[in-house]
């Protein structure tokens, strides 16, 4: 009904606002530098500028005269600066120069590729090669280059992440970066949208909601941090930091279309209807995605033999609108909710899976003068894993396929962030925080036969943050820390509190520090060091009653300690950056038996050392080819464990060697062809690691390509057609578990635009 009822309101919107056309102003701003001049635009229109070097503000513009609308103000205002300008995914404008003369290629100057920017690693809009910390950034035009069922796709190709499919759930995968893995109290990699968790620090639900809950077609862009961040987001961000954010309209009332259809009868389609105006913008966008092709597995494996095709279907609604009452302030809306149904094993079909989300976003920005930007959010979240299991799977009854039992997890949270932005001086800025989250946790089991569980936790998080970054000349330091303190309350079974079981309360800081010298206009070095951790579940700490396990009330969080340095450089032919890192991961958790009476308990036991190094480039060759490649290795091993038989082992599910390489060739403005390849490295399923089949995966290279060629439609604008391949050279390889084998080679085509 929720969903229905916004659903509604959005329409009642986008039919009134059907009319409005975009703003236009009257200007009459004299010559003066290229500050003052900008900063009577912003006054005057709302605009944001930020610099990619302060110094170009010095600069003279010719003044701004006229009935113009934004852009065409900015550009008269930068006319014959040497200057240019474009809006990032947020509207801010990002004001740069053209190429240097160390930038210049045999035939004149090449065009500048600037490093985009990103709002996830600071929690403010910097560019990323003005960060002492290491970022990638997919950006819509990139996004369009790639043909993906969803978002996880499109992380493939960073550096240091790893991605772990299960082929036989369209939606579910395991995420690490830098090689950190996973735990037993939660995910090492953050995921967010728009800069807000997709889930509690307590949940146990499969992805944590937060890759499902747009499709790709439906996002701007998407910011992988990595590196620690608890310092500035909390708990849960020890290898790195996935934030999605939305697409918002721009320009005047239309409608956008996506469809396309493929082998394996994979089917795709979207539609999307919006406004976008000087002081509103709404989006308003539906999808739905489906398949029945995946790869039927026969090695009998848990009771999972397919007897059919692994069929799946993903549905998803978003929303995004702004409202800006003056200049100084905006109101946002967003609200998402995915459906996504699976096989869990083929042609069975009481052996199927379900994920569910929905959330709520409400957010408003406040500038106080040139100096404090105040911004607030507040989210409500619903995120579910729910399934139906089989006799032959849940009571091991070899070819039983009746249903056996209902199983779910379920996770409600709230999370309110209150941020002040204060611009001290030309050369200081500070940040302060502060957050609080409410979060409930269900695990059920419905049996047909026997007695239903009722698992339940909750919990209360509160943290405030400081950050403050500094401009010395040419070098840039940033420093800044987080208190945390987490509150978990009685457990409770079947509605009953577990006896003997009180509240725990964890409290930690995290701090974080770095510093970044810009050797010239283009070159840059940085290091950086933090901290970051997960907390000791409270149903860990209490098990009791139990006849086989025992209590550990002083089991610690999980913590970690990373430090980094890199570089960064831009020339003629791309951008050049490269990191080497080390992490040490102590007080991780496991269940530890007790060779006297056999009991077990959860014990912070181990400590894993991450060493790696990362190398990448993207390039610019002349007008037509945009190649990249990106290389990281990975050397993360356990340094202490309780049996001795695993120190030196390398951590499973963990691939050394990651090569990402592909180029994009544009030879006019209606053809474009992307060819996009990865090698990932063999991984290993157990430990000690051994090499044979049951626990080894094997290295692989695999490889997709999409043809593009734009239309000409009388009307409306920005269509295209294409084809694409996925795993090009029909490579069959195995992912994350032994006896499950990748899809086969995909064909599709399909058509995009916009009215």
């Amino acid at each position: 009904m929720r969903m229905t009822n916004a659903l509604l309101v959005c329409l009642m919107f986008a039919a009134i606002t059907a009319q409005a056309q975009v703003a236009r102003y009257e200007l009459s701003i004299p010559p003066q530098s290229v500050g003052e001049v900008l900063a009577v635009l912003a006054q005057k229109t709302g605009a944001r500028f930020i610099y990619a070097d302060e110094r170009v503000i010095a600069r003279t513009s010719p003044g701004v005269i006229g009935h113009l609308d934004v852009g065409d103000a900015i550009a008269e205002a930068l006319s014959g600066t040497g200057l240019t300008f474009h809006f990032t995914a947020s509207g801010t404008v990002l004001v740069s120069a053209v190429p240097a003369v160390e930038d210049m290629g045999a035939d004149g100057p090449a065009v500048e590729h600037l490093p985009p920017v990103t709002v996830t690693a600071t929690r403010t809009e910097r560019r990323v090669d003005e960060i002492p910390v290491s970022v990638s950034v997919i950006d819509a035009d990139q996004i369009g280059l790639r043909n993906v069922d969803k978002v996880q796709d499109l992380l493939k190709d960073v550096e240091s992440v790893d991605i772990g499919q299960q082929f036989s759930v369209a939606h579910a995968s395991g995420l690490t970066i830098r090689g950190v893995g996973g735990s037993f109290v939660g995910n090492t990699t953050q995921l967010m949208m728009d800069g807000l968790a997709t889930d509690s620090v307590i949940s146990s639900v499969m992805g944590r909601g937060g890759l499902n809950f747009m499709s790709p077609w439906d996002v701007e862009r998407v910011e992988v941090v990595r590196g620690p961040g608890s310092a500035a987001y909390g708990p849960g961000v020890i290898g790195g930091m996935v934030n999605v954010i939305p697409k918002r309209w721009d320009g005047g009332p239309g409608i956008e279309v996506h469809g396309s259809y493929g082998t394996h009868d994979t089917r795709r389609f979207g539609a999307a209807a919006g406004v976008g105006v000087d002081r509103y913008d709404l989006r308003l966008s539906v999808y739905d995605a489906r398949s029945d092709g995946y790869v039927a597995q026969t090695v009998p494996a848990f009771g999972s033999v397919d007897l059919g095709p692994r069929d799946w279907r993903d549905c998803k609604l978003s929303l995004y609108g702004g409202l800006r009452p003056s200049d100084a302030q905006e109101w946002t809306l967003s609200v998402q909710n995915f459906g996504t149904r699976s096989a869990l094993v083929g042609g069975r079909p009481n052996q199927r899976q379900n994920m569910d989300g929905t959330a709520f976003t409400l957010g408003v920005r406040q500038d106080i003068g040139e100096t404090v930007t105040l911004k607030a959010s507040y989210r409500v979240l619903d995120v579910e894993q729910t399934a139906v299991w089989d006799q032959a799977y849940y009571n091991d009854i070899e070819g039983d396929y009746t249903k056996a039992a209902d199983w779910g997890r379920f996770s409600d949270s709230t999370d309110l962030t209150l941020q002040a932005d204060v611009r001290i001086n030309a050369a200081n800025r500070l940040l302060l925080g502060y957050n609080r989250g409410t979060a409930e946790h269900h695990a059920r089991t419905i049996p047909v036969d026997g007695a239903s569980t009722d698992s339940a936790n909750e919990a209360e998080t509160e943290g405030f943050f400081i950050q403050d970054e500094h401009r010395f000349g040419a070098l840039t330091l940033l420093a800044g820390g987080r208190y945390d303190r987490i509150r978990q309350f009685d457990d409770r079974v079947n509605g009953v509190p577990k006896v003997g079981v009180p509240s725990s309360t964890d409290e930690i800081f995290n701090p974080r520090v770095g510093g970044r010298y810009r050797l010239s206009d283009v070159t840059s070095i940085y290091a950086s060091y933090g901290k970051a951790y997960l907390p000791a579940y409270n149903s860990l700490k209490y098990v009791a009653p139990s006849t086989t396990r025992v209590d550990n009330p002083d089991l610690k969080p999980e913590t970690s300690q990373s430090f980094e340095i890199g570089a960064n450089r831009r020339t003629a032919i791309g951008n050049f950056r490269v990191a080497v890192y080390r992490t040490d991961y102590t007080d991780k958790i496991a269940l530890v038996a007790n060779a006297v009476d056999s009991k077990s308990q959860w014990q912070n036991f181990g400590k894993v050392r991450v060493n790696g190094f990362e190398c990448g480039w993207d390039g610019v060759i002349g007008s037509a080819w945009q190649p990249y490649v990106n290389y990281s290795y990975t050397d993360s091993r356990i340094e202490r464990d309780t049996n001795p038989n695993n120190v030196g082992e390398r951590l499973t599910y963990t691939a050394p060697h990651k090569l990402n390489v592909g180029v994009t060739y544009v030879p006019d403005e209606r053809w474009t062809v992307n060819v996009a390849g990865r090698y990932i490295g063999e991984k290993w399923l157990t430990l000690p690691n051994t090499d044979s089949f049951n626990t080894r995966l094997g290295g692989y290279f695999t490889a997709d390509a999409k043809v593009i060629r734009a239309l000409s439609i009388g009307f409306g604008r920005d269509w295209q057609a294409f084809v694409a391949v996925n795993n090009l050279t029909g490579k069959r390889y195995r992912e994350w578990l032994y006896y499950e084998e990748s899809d086969g080679r995909t064909w599709t085509i399909g058509i995009d635009g916009r009215f």
